[in-house]
């Protein structure tokens, strides 16, 4: 009897990528690491992926989305601050050497970010 496809593979994958990209950053993100936290196997990803810049400009595109959907409620900059401070869904850094949302290297950044708000 032939398998049946997994609809909800796809969805799993970039579940999957997203929190590899999330949490560990872009040179983690290996089509191999993906298709083992998703619980496929390499070829199939290559099936649905032709390669990790496919992947990544959808990853790229669900973080918009998500940050978009953070931003829209917020009416005043306070409001939206809160938003970031409070929210629980991860920001992919393409590096783990980036300053985080807030964070500065330069003291007067940090002044200049405060006193917006």
């Amino acid at each position: 009897m032939p398998r049946k496809a997994d609809a909800r593979l796809e969805g799993r994958i970039l579940d999957a990528a997203y929190r590899i990209w999330s949490r560990r950053g872009e040179h983690a993100l290996t089509m191999r690491a993906v298709a083992s936290a998703s619980g496929t196997t390499t070829p199939t990803l290559y099936e649905r992926f032709s390669n990790k810049e496919d992947l990544l400009s959808l990853l790229r595109r669900r973080a918009r989305l998500n940050l978009f959907s953070a931003i829209k409620p917020s009416r005043t900059p306070r409001k939206l601050a809160a938003a970031f401070s409070t929210s629980s869904w991860p920001i992919p850094m393409t590096t783990g050497l980036s300053p985080k949302i807030g964070q500065s290297r330069s003291p007067t950044r940090k002044k200049c970010l405060r006193s917006n708000f």
